[in-house]
């Protein structure tokens, strides 16, 4: 259905230009402070936002209620919401989404940006199916950013210039995120932290293999572990996943092995007649992200970004490519 271009006076009167007091507001529920922070951060030297938490001055002595129904309802050029299963329910977020649907109502709902954050992604039931949402797992911060950027500017939002002040204060961030993960890093935290995201591979796969196999699919997959090395055998070849640290108490020189073989991977100790073949190899570092993230990051060009599940996923697809790859060369 397409959408009359001539808005009424009453629409015409309540959202001119002028009335726009911030060009992108979000909404989210506590927990995912983090990530509003982060996104919010790559945006508000360029663009008026409203962040909850970066607006409490201004907001004391304030209605709640009234002000958080006329910024999300009227006054945010766009509005991005952090999507969770319990968005809507909470307090805060409760009149966020009535402001948010009452708008809608008026005008449509072309204003207003999903980020599912649950693993499947889902979004609210009364959410209009052609209403497209950001794949914030697929794009990354940064490019999402990019998007919410582009969506500001198609509302007619037109980025300021950055001051030097905005800039100082921009870089005074990333300077202080830079020594807070260097401390990561190089902490016993961090190392802990490493050791327990590569403790969950083991479940991820098995899920996975135990997920194909409920699906009738007659492909078998077996898996094994020796210490700290996981083993997947399928389709006539194997992959291994390990984890190599040099140190103790610092992640320095630590990284995540993927190594795909045409035959059982080696394992230290067992006797195999004949040396398997290495058909690839990926290696992986431990990172964290502004929003207390903790992520594997591919030593490729790309630098692609995974949270522990996702990575999982995307070496079980990488390993099913080559077994299938393996097949139609032969």
């Amino acid at each position: 259905m397409i959408k009359s271009q001539i808005p009424s006076p009453l629409k015409e009167i309540k959202m001119t230009e002028s009335t726009y007091k911030y060009d992108v507001a979000f909404s989210f529920l506590a927990q995912d402070e983090p990530l509003a922070t982060e996104l919010n951060d790559l945006l508000q030297d360029r663009f008026n936002t409203f962040l909850y938490s970066r607006r409490q001055g201004e907001l004391a002595g304030t209605d709640g209620e009234k002000t958080f129904d006329a910024v999300f309802g009227e006054q945010a050029r766009i509005v991005v919401v952090l999507y969770r299963k319990g968005w809507g329910e909470s307090p805060w977020t409760r009149i966020e989404e009535t402001a948010i649907r009452n708008r809608a109502y008026d005008h449509g709902y072309d204003f207003v940006k999903f980020i599912p954050l649950d693993d499947p992604p889902s979004v609210p039931k009364w959410l209009p199916r052609t209403q497209i949402w950001l794949g914030l797992k697929r794009w990354g911060i940064p490019a999402t950013a990019s998007v919410i950027e582009a969506r500001i500017e198609e509302c007619g939002g037109e980025p300021r210039e950055e001051s030097v002040q905005a800039r100082a204060a921009r870089l005074e961030r990333s300077l202080a995120f830079n020594d807070r993960r260097e401390r990561f890093l190089g902490s016993e935290e961090g190392v802990r932290a490493a050791e327990q995201d590569f403790g969950l591979f083991e479940g991820e796969f098995k899920t996975l293999i135990e997920e194909i196999k409920n699906s009738g699919i007659s492909i078998l997959f077996e898996l094994k572990t020796y210490g700290k090395k996981i083993i997947v055998l399928g389709l006539n070849i194997g992959f291994s996943l390990s984890f190599r640290r040099k140190y103790i108490n610092t992640l320095t020189d630590t990284e995540l092995f993927f190594s795909i073989y045409d035959g059982h991977p080696p394992v230290p100790g067992m006797m195999q007649w004949d040396e398997p073949k290495q058909l690839c190899e990926i290696i992986f570092t431990f990172d964290l992200t502004p929003s207390e993230e903790h992520i594997w990051v591919s030593s490729s060009r790309e630098k692609r970004q995974f949270l522990t599940k996702d990575l999982a996923s995307f070496l079980f697809k990488r390993f099913m490519d080559e077994g299938l790859k393996q097949k139609t060369d032969k």
